[in-house]
């Protein structure tokens, strides 16, 4: 077992003190919806939803956000099927409360990081020091996404001004054979699509980054060349020596894994073709190439199943 070193370097410390502060008050000031930092286990299968948030609850840092988290964890019930973004806690629901701009106490990832080896038996292969720098440039990752997302989000918001205005100004047609011009794409419409692609390209960064410098570092695992090859490797070197836990944990996470093989990387695909709302149908092909609001679902929602994934490896970890 490595006895030495198994703490982050002063100054990944200090990056890690810093995206920490990113998450708790940052982001929110710059006008990030708060559900976007919130884990709703999207893609954490219901047997792993408990022991992964009580494995994690130790290192919730704030104090308070802990203690409330762990009232939700002892009043769960059965996990019941919700609408999206509503809170997957019953305690939540039922007390109408909800994360805030300075309260985010739904953020498993608001972690004291300097922790995570506390207690655990760590693997004679595991490289700690390209562990660490691994996970601090996966969080740092994590960063630029959310700063994609506020950037998203000032878009939108100047899309939607500049709708109203030109309906203001629009002037009403008595004669309705005249034909009148109507924009297809705006230059709002062609930043939105870059800050999209930014994020998907992110993303799958942020799963290279998890599974070629978090899990193969810490479980000294040789990098392959394709994704494919890869989790095939790391299945085949690390599933014998997990515990019956650890294999609930990353069973999950290879599902999770294997399921952004196809369609993610096929979405990175399309950044060559122009894929504006209005102008889908006229300069596209609608049967091939994604909308706006396509796109924005997609890079939402992967965005959430590369957070719950990197949870459920912390979990692994520290369930040796």
């Amino acid at each position: 077992m490595e006895t030495k070193n198994i703490r982050p370097s002063p100054l990944q410390n200090k990056n890690l003190a810093i995206l920490y502060g990113a998450r708790t008050a940052y982001f929110t000031h710059k006008g990030l919806y708060p559900y976007l930092l919130s884990t709703y286990f999207f893609y954490i299968e219901e047997q792993a939803r408990l022991p992964l948030t009580q494995n994690l609850l130790p290192l919730i840092n704030d104090v308070n956000n802990r203690k409330i988290l762990e009232m939700a964890v002892g009043k769960q019930g059965e996990w019941e099927p919700l609408k999206p973004f509503e809170s997957s806690w019953s305690f939540f629901r039922k007390a109408g409360i909800g994360s805030i701009k300075n309260q985010q106490f739904e953020d498993l990832l608001q972690l004291d990081y300097y922790r995570l080896f506390d207690g655990v038996l760590i693997p004679d292969s595991a490289n700690l020091s390209l562990f660490w720098g691994g996970l601090v440039d996966f969080l740092i990752n994590s960063w630029s996404i959310l700063e994609e997302f506020c950037l998203v989000i000032e878009v939108k918001n100047r899309i939607q001004e500049q709708n109203k205005i030109r309906e203001r100004e629009s002037p009403q047609r008595e004669d309705k054979s005249v034909p009148r011009a109507i924009p297809l794409v705006t230059w709002a419409d062609m930043q939105l699509e870059h800050h999209l692609i930014n994020i998907l390209i992110r993303i799958i960064a942020g799963w290279n980054k998890l599974a070629n410098y978090i899990i193969a570092k810490y479980y000294g695992v040789n990098e392959a060349k394709k994704w494919e090859a890869m989790l095939r490797k790391l299945d085949r070197e690390i599933q014998p020596i997990l515990n019956d836990k650890q294999r609930m944990f990353w069973e999950n996470w290879l599902t999770n894994a294997k399921a952004i093989s196809k369609g993610i990387k096929e979405a990175r695909d399309f950044e060559l073709h122009k894929i504006a709302t209005r102008a889908k149908e006229t300069l596209g092909n609608p049967g091939y190439t994604y909308s706006l609001n396509d796109l924005e679902n997609i890079v939402l929602f992967e965005h959430f199943r590369l957070q719950e994934s990197f949870l459920l490896i912390l979990a692994m970890i520290r369930s040796a």
